[in-house]
């Protein structure tokens, strides 16, 4: 089985959870989500399944590795990830 990278920007289903969501941060194994209407949502990063990827990488990790392995670095901001109305 290949394991999903998981990174901000993506659209993601939570498991238990309607949506989809948007990633918006990925630290230790948890990812932040946002809602298009607003609500916000942390889930490990083990119960979500891609249903589209963002278009380049930003802070990307192996479903339940819990560890960064793109380029937002310590202290930056995901900010500047696309939006569910980008």
């Amino acid at each position: 089985m290949v394991a999903v990278q998981i990174q901000v920007g993506d659209l993601v289903q939570a498991s238990g959870h309607a949506g989809p969501w948007l990633v918006v941060e990925i630290n230790k194994g948890l990812a932040s989500l946002q809602h298009p209407d607003g609500h916000r949502l942390s889930v490990r990063t083990t119960t979500l399944s891609v249903v589209h990827k963002a278009t380049s990488p930003a802070g990307e990790v192996k479903a339940g590795d819990g560890e960064r392995t793109g380029t937002v670095g310590d202290g930056e901001s995901a900010g500047d990830a696309p939006t569910l109305f980008d």
